[in-house]
């Protein structure tokens, strides 16, 4: 029941209940209403809030910000170590970008005007991940009894399309362009003394094969061991990936993850370009190790470095990133090797389910996504053909007419 009465200038509400949460009886009051009908209203708002089940005894005051890092204390237990640094730096963002709001009075109106804003700052794949978040703060919000329903639910990305969104890949004169540099670089004479120079040029160049025309992700390829190459069937057996949790990624932070996904576990058939230069790397890997003999240590990786430690994917990109820029490559990542296998192979009129399967794609959608961007030129060039068809046939149409007529006369 409630019970109002004046105070002062204003007027009070005192409110008794029972605690759905416990089922205690308790009671609420709140002053300073400028009438009694502002009292009466509130008091009725109490009392569907109870009949809601909302947590009354929540911290109402609570900033954004806090109750963010409680959430996240809790989350991180649940996703893979690798994925924390990212996620928390997405937190961190929007942490600041809230820092003075109070869970609770977070609004639909607030939370898109900044998503918004977003969308001229970041990539659509960075605001996806963190209205990802956001919904997983909110939707935890709602079951924490702050809320009856998540406010901010409908919440629409911005819909934008730039060139940096889209999926980039190279098309065969780069393709050629970046294997005869490598390869080049892997002819070079060099003294007795620097001959290992070469031999990390053939492993680079066995690594971005992988990623060309293998598909793999770097860092399923930096993770792979001697063992996960299979000579008689020419495939590479993905079972782990490589990665570091902390920001600063230093050397020791390095450790094998299980793969992305439980799809991520598959065995990749190579093409003859790409196992024979794992193969001959194998080859001179061991002439590498005994290069090295005095600070190598046993390692089963099968991009070593000179002390058996993995080549990290920050390697990688620094390698890859220099060869791009002194060639004045179209600018990809080395995960763009991946998009670019994608493209050949779609090419080569590969089927949409065999296309996840050689991906590792735990979701089609996830590939039929890419496939419908890389095939959008291939509709061009067809819709031209076709054009090009229907101008054939009209001109050999109005030909026969005239020749026709001409006999005719």
């Amino acid at each position: 029941m409630a019970t109002f009465r004046r105070r002062g200038k204003g007027w009070e509400y005192r409110v008794r209940y029972v605690d759905p949460l416990t089922g205690n009886k308790t009671e609420r009051s709140k002053g300073g209403f400028r009438t009694k009908k502002e009292a009466e209203y509130e008091a009725a708002e109490l009392y569907t809030d109870v009949s809601d089940g909302l947590n009354l005894k929540a911290n109402s005051n609570i900033l954004f910000k806090d109750y963010a890092d409680i959430w996240f204390e809790d989350y991180k237990r649940s996703i893979k170590e690798t994925s924390i640094r990212s996620r928390l730096a997405y937190l961190n963002n929007l942490k600041k970008r809230f820092s003075n709001i109070r869970l609770r009075n977070m609004t639909l109106k607030i939370y898109q005007k900044e998503l918004d804003s977003l969308g001229k700052e970041y990539k659509k794949n960075s605001i996806s991940s963190m209205n990802q978040i956001m919904q997983m703060i909110f939707k935890q919000a709602v079951e924490d009894k702050y809320f009856k329903f998540n406010p901010i639910e409908r919440a629409k990305i911005p819909r934008f399309e730039t060139e940096e969104e889209k999926i980039k890949f190279w098309d065969m004169h780069s393709i050629n362009k970046f294997t005869e540099y490598c390869t080049e670089k892997t002819n070079i004479k060099r003294s007795a003394s620097k001959a290992y120079l070469n031999w990390e040029k053939e492993r680079d160049l066995a690594i971005f094969y992988l990623m060309l025309y293998g598909g793999l992700r770097i860092g399923e390829a930096c993770a792979l061991y001697t063992t996960d190459y299979y000579p008689i069937t020419k495939e590479i057996d993905i079972n782990k990936t490589l990665g570091s949790a902390l920001p600063n990624q230093v050397k020791s932070s390095w450790k094998i993850y299980p793969p992305k996904t439980k799809n991520a576990y598959r065995l990749v058939p190579l093409p003859e370009v790409a196992y024979k230069q794992v193969e001959k790397w194998l080859k001179l890997r061991k002439e590498y190790i005994a290069f090295f003999s005095n600070i190598y240590h046993e390692s089963h990786y099968l991009f070593c470095q000179k002390d058996g430690s993995p080549l990290t994917t920050r390697d990688v990109r620094g390698k890859f990133s220099v060869i791009v820029n002194k060639l004045e490559l179209p600018k990809i990542t080395p995960h763009g090797l991946r998009h670019t296998y994608t493209a050949l192979q779609i090419q080569a009129g590969i089927d949409v389910k065999s296309l996840q399967m050689i991906l590792g794609h735990a979701d089609i959608k996830t590939t039929l996504n890419i496939y419908a961007h890389l095939t959008e030129q291939k509709k061009k060039e067809t819709i031209n053909r076709f054009d090009l068809m229907l101008k054939n046939l009209e001109s050999g149409a109005k030909a026969g007419q005239s020749t026709k007529t001409a006999k005719n006369e």
